[in-house]
């Protein structure tokens, strides 16, 4: 059989979200099937750490870059000269025609529930695009039952027509004590930290951390809050509330950072804390508990899927729960625990069953 992916988003410099699922899926695909074909399509000359390739493992750019999936891979599957029997995209966008079976990955679907978190073009992009994806596809992938029986819910979508192909995290790399002592220092991080992953944006419910954080340091003073990831859409509301408890000196934004930096973070964060209103999935919580960090999460539809017990669950619209956990998460009896239950559950969670069960959907298919 021979596939084709968009791999545009795993050919970044900086990965984060759909880039890290995108590049870790073709990672994975080109080391564990050697018996397909593959065509990965770009816009621009691979990175270097992309998959080599091989006999089985092809690239090719296509030009021109502007609207590249509805022009030029469009066009390009017209033609269909590699002669493929399916294509799959790690993200929502499919081309606008082909005569090829087609699979989008959907992620989630917050776009329809928080309109006002997006920007104009942004919201028109996934809004329509999205649909129009979801109509032509053959097949579709859904990072959890949580998104599937929303796509069935919102699209009317039969239940057999979307597979459920959970995200995968990596092993982390050791980091040494000289990698942990330089993150501390560039963030300027001097006491115990607490730790938030992810794109600030506005789902991510930031705001609400920021808030309860500044209630328990009334009795913790000497206590960090650190928010590592990209600043996204709408972040001045976040900086308004940092200024508005004068936070500046233990509220403290990384930006975006490099895995090394991550895993250092992770490993010697007091918990991670994932307190989002919305999530198709919540890779970090995973990442941190593979790295045996203990997580505080919301107690939404996903992230109880992906954590089920193994995590302080707190109400991401009362302030109150996530102070009580953060109190509670300063018992070491409770952290021993969950530093136990959650490595057993990220442990089932690993990029190599993500593209094992890919490669049997695509066999099925």
């Amino acid at each position: 059989m021979i596939i084709g992916i968009d791999g545009n988003e795993a050919n970044v410099a900086h990965r984060v979200g759909s880039g890290q699922y995108a590049f870790n899926l073709l990672q994975n695909l080109s080391l564990l099937d050697k018996k397909n074909t593959y065509y990965i399509y770009l816009k621009n000359p691979p990175a270097a750490d992309l998959p080599k390739e091989s006999s089985n493992w092809h690239y090719k750019i296509l030009k021109p870059s502007a609207l590249w999936t509805k022009m030029a891979l469009s066009f390009h599957l017209l033609l269909n000269p590699e002669k493929l029997d399916l294509f799959f995209s790690p993200g929502h966008y499919l081309p606008l025609f082909s005569s090829i079976k087609l699979i989008p990955t959907i992620h989630d679907i917050g776009y329809l529930r928080f309109q006002d978190q997006f920007t104009k073009k942004d919201l028109y992009q996934l809004t329509h695009w999205t649909q129009a994806s979801l109509k032509i596809a053959h097949h579709i992938v859904a990072v959890s039952q949580f998104t599937k029986k929303e796509l069935i819910k919102t699209y009317q979508i039969p239940a057999k027509k979307i597979s459920v192909i959970y995200n995968g995290i990596s092993l982390p790399k050791a980091v040494s004590p000289q990698d942990k002592k330089a993150t501390l220092s560039k963030f300027k991080i001097k006491q115990k930290y607490f730790l938030a992953v992810g794109t600030l944006k506005p789902n991510k419910n930031y705001s609400f951390l920021i808030s309860a954080f500044a209630q328990f340091l009334k009795k913790h003073p000497h206590t960090q809050l650190v928010i590592a990831g990209k600043k996204g859409w709408l972040f001045a509301d976040i900086a308004k509330t940092v200024e508005k408890f004068k936070l500046n000196s233990q509220v403290i934004f990384t930006d975006y950072i490099s895995e090394v930096e991550k895993n250092a973070l992770y490993q010697q964060a007091w918990t991670l804390v994932l307190p989002s209103t919305y999530e198709g999935f919540g890779i970090p919580a995973i990442e941190a508990q593979i790295q045996k960090c203990p997580v505080i999460a919301s107690s939404i539809v996903p992230l109880k899927e992906v954590l089920q017990d193994t995590a302080l669950l707190i109400n991401p619209y009362k302030q109150a729960t996530l102070v009580s956990a953060f109190e509670k998460i300063l018992d070491t009896k409770t952290r021993r625990h969950l530093i136990k239950v959650g490595f057993d559950n990220a442990s089932k969670f690993t990029w190599k069953n993500s593209a094992q069960n890919l490669i049997s959907l695509f066999n099925r298919l």
